[in-house]
């Protein structure tokens, strides 16, 4: 077995508490080993991490979520029941408005638009920092089947499928940032 092979097998023992079997190229025979622990890195020390590994041991984001603007408050209750249930899954955790300890804030603009027989609703998120600075933008819209009537055309569903993108989006930048 290579060198580099057998280290990162046994490496990856080591973690999992496991002991290994590898193969003796001097012998030819199957050996068992418990492979030492890992070394600790102390915080002053550097060592560098795999993106992976950083992304599965980084706390959620916490993330305020900022009144939105454009849409009727059953819309936005609706759309922010879905997003807390979808927030754990993302690793992000939705706080309540204007909470310090957010470390993103999420600012809503939506507006309808009638369409050949559709309702068209368009959204923009900003993220915005601690500071209050916007470090991203996404947006996206849904197609409503209904008379041409604006948010009175607008089912539950369609707001769950407006949050459930805007999680996916939010969680792909925030993956982005933990690398």
């Amino acid at each position: 077995m290579n060198r580099c092979l057998t280290a990162f097998v046994l490496a990856i023992a080591a973690l999992a508490g496991a002991a290994c079997t590898s193969v003796d190229p001097t012998m030819g025979i199957a050996t068992k080993s418990t492979p030492e622990p890992l070394p600790v890195v102390e915080p002053t020390q550097t060592a560098s991490t795999p993106p992976q590994v950083a992304a599965l041991t980084t706390e959620p984001a916490r993330v305020s979520l900022a009144p939105v603007i454009g849409a009727p408050t059953e819309a936005v209750e609706q759309l922010s029941a879905e997003l807390a249930a979808r927030a754990p899954s993302k690793r992000f955790a939705l706080q309540t408005s204007g909470d310090p300890t957010a470390t993103y804030t999420l600012k809503g603009f939506f507006s309808t638009s009638p369409e050949e027989g559709e309702t068209i609703i368009f959204y923009v998120w900003d993220v915005m920092d601690t500071a209050g600075n916007r470090v991203h933008r996404f947006s996206g819209q849904e197609r409503v089947k209904g008379k041409n009537q604006g948010w009175i055309d607008v089912t539950e569903a369609n707001m769950r499928s407006i949050a459930d993108r805007t999680a996916d989006e939010f969680a792909a930048w925030l993956a982005t940032r933990a690398g």
